[in-house]
């Protein structure tokens, strides 16, 4: 027999409005979850990351000043027979006053300005530390100014004491290389011939100081090749100091002119070492031109970015006058010279992410001490006419 319609209809399959709401509802709870929890990954995973850049930049930041502290004053000053470990610069005026820090063409890098070097009765020096006691520009209002740093040392990479030195005209010194060696010609460990001056990224560069003897600095314009003067020489090189010296170091002990204060014809008794002046500082990233960021400048090089979102630098200083410690100094003491130091505190260092005012911002804060060991060494055992 036939079934009837009602029949089949009440054997039919499928869901109800009510039901397929329900179901949605269901699905609707189901994907929210899984797309918060895909979400707080994603924001979890980049936070890390975030953390992870951070803490590698500031990781690098904090080693690599923490190395240039630790070495101020090594193989030079001091250590080049120097007894208040200061090399003396030119004493000008106005425009021509000595400055720092400086690239060829400008030293306008801490705070849009350049920076004068420390006097004593009115004649600037370069000390192995050279604080800057808020000299740097201001990123928190509440902090006030930062700080900048400067420390100066020997290059032992370029074994400048193996040639001679003679100085030929007030801005052209030759240097030429004897054969042999002479005995004060000491070599890095594993290196065994003599750098060349013109070697690419060894040799001398335009912006490198030179210290002759115990007195004169100055600034390398250019290297070139030239002959021996005689067959004593296995080669020679003639460095040029008339140009890129927007410092105004390349004129020691005179009012103007450059190199006059060296005596020609010296060819034996003139020692010469290449300096590495650095200087740390903020300045405010160009590229967004709100990002800070901590900054390296080396001799008369364009400056480089260490590490960004580096929004604090404050130091204090330890320094041993005649024996007297005197601790935690922000800013030298009357009768306190630079020279005096023994540690420098790292007050704050403070790095901060990109996050500012986001979910996942993250901040980190180096507090530490660093020890000048050369010129605490320097204090404990004095060269002769030292001050201590």
């Amino acid at each position: 027999m036939g079934r009837t319609l009602n029949t089949i209809r009440n054997q039919a399959k499928g869901f109800t409005l009510l039901e397929l709401m329900i179901a949605m509802a269901i699905g609707i709870v189901i994907l929210g979850a899984g797309l918060q929890v895909y979400t707080q990954a994603v924001k979890a995973t980049f936070t890390t990351s975030q953390k992870s850049e951070m803490q590698q930049d500031f990781r690098a930041a904090a080693n690599l000043m923490q190395r240039d502290i630790s070495m101020a004053g090594s193989g030079a000053l001091g250590q080049q027979g120097l007894a208040s470990n200061s090399v003396g610069l030119p004493t000008g005026v106005g425009s021509t006053i000595a400055v720092y820090p400086c690239s060829n063409t400008t030293c306008n890098y801490v705070n849009g300005a350049p920076v004068a070097y420390p006097q004593v009765s009115g004649a600037p020096y370069v000390y192995s530390i050279i604080p800057g006691y808020n000299f740097g520009i201001t990123v928190n209002a509440a902090e006030g100014p930062t700080d900048i740093i400067s420390v100066a040392y020997a290059d032992a990479t370029l074994a400048l004491n193996c040639y001679t030195v003679d100085v030929v005209s007030a801005t052209v010194v030759i240097f030429e290389l004897p054969t042999p060696l002479p005995g004060t010609c000491i070599l890095p460990t594993g290196v065994v011939t003599v750098p060349a001056l013109n070697a690419a990224g060894v040799g001398l560069q335009s912006g490198d100081f030179i210290l002759f003897g115990q007195s004169a600095a100055g600034v390398v314009s250019n290297v070139t090749v030239t002959a021996p003067t005689s067959g004593a020489y296995s080669a020679a090189y003639q460095v040029t100091f008339n140009n890129g010296d927007p410092g105004h170091i390349n004129q020691p002990a005179v009012n103007n002119g450059s190199m006059k204060s060296l005596p020609a014809g010296i060819s034996t008794t003139l020692s010469a070492v290449r300096l590495l002046v650095i200087t740390y500082y903020l300045d405010i990233s160009p590229v967004d031109n709100v990002t800070p960021r901590l900054m390296r400048i080396q001799n008369g090089r364009n400056p480089s970015p260490v590490a960004e979102g580096v929004s604090c630098l404050k130091f204090s200083y330890d320094v041993d006058n005649n024996g007297t410690i005197v601790a935690n100094q922000t800013s030298l003491p009357v009768g306190v010279t630079p020279n005096m130091i023994t540690k420098v505190n790292i007050l704050h260092m403070a790095i901060r992410s990109q996050l500012k005012g986001q979910t996942g911002f993250q901040s980190l804060d180096l507090q530490t001490s660093v020890s000048a060991r050369n010129l605490t060494m320097g204090q404990e055992y004095p060269i002769s006419g030292s001050a201590y």
